[in-house]
């Protein structure tokens, strides 16, 4: 039996996730739409309520969401129109968790200034990715 290769399953589960939430928001009543292509940044366009909507989706089945230190700011910009979601597929139904893009560019970046604090090795960073780990209100 041939084992399908991580960066395959990787894709297919980006991609689930970002059906998922596509889904979800027309079912709410939204005119969603994702890409087939490359759209950089953003992954899904949402009409809800005459206001146009960008969203980033990251998806898993097991572990942590990943993404690159690069995607962090240090002072980012509000914007109302621009959201990550976060897709948990890992059950039967999908967990969603939805976060301002400025708030995860700074949570990134200042999660990045502490590592390079501790781990940089040799004058280099070692890792160019980055865990979103589930934190837990209240």
């Amino acid at each position: 039996m041939l084992k399908k290769a991580t960066g395959i399953r990787n894709q297919q589960t980006a991609r689930a996730g970002e059906f998922f939430v596509a889904a979800e928001l027309n079912r709410r009543g939204a005119n969603a739409v994702t890409f087939a292509g490359n759209m950089p940044g953003i992954d899904i366009l949402a009409n809800m309520k005459d206001k146009v909507v960008q969203i980033q989706v990251k998806s898993k089945r097991k572990g942590t969401w990943q993404t690159s230190y690069k995607e962090g700011r240090q002072n980012p910009r509000p914007n109302d129109n621009r959201f990550w979601v976060f897709v948990d597929l890992k059950r039967a139904a999908p967990e969603y968790y939805i976060v301002p893009d400025h708030w995860i560019r700074k949570n990134i970046y200042k999660f990045h200034q502490k590592y390079l604090k501790k781990m940089v090795v040799g004058g280099r960073v070692v890792l160019s990715h980055h865990i979103i780990p589930l934190m837990k209100s209240g």
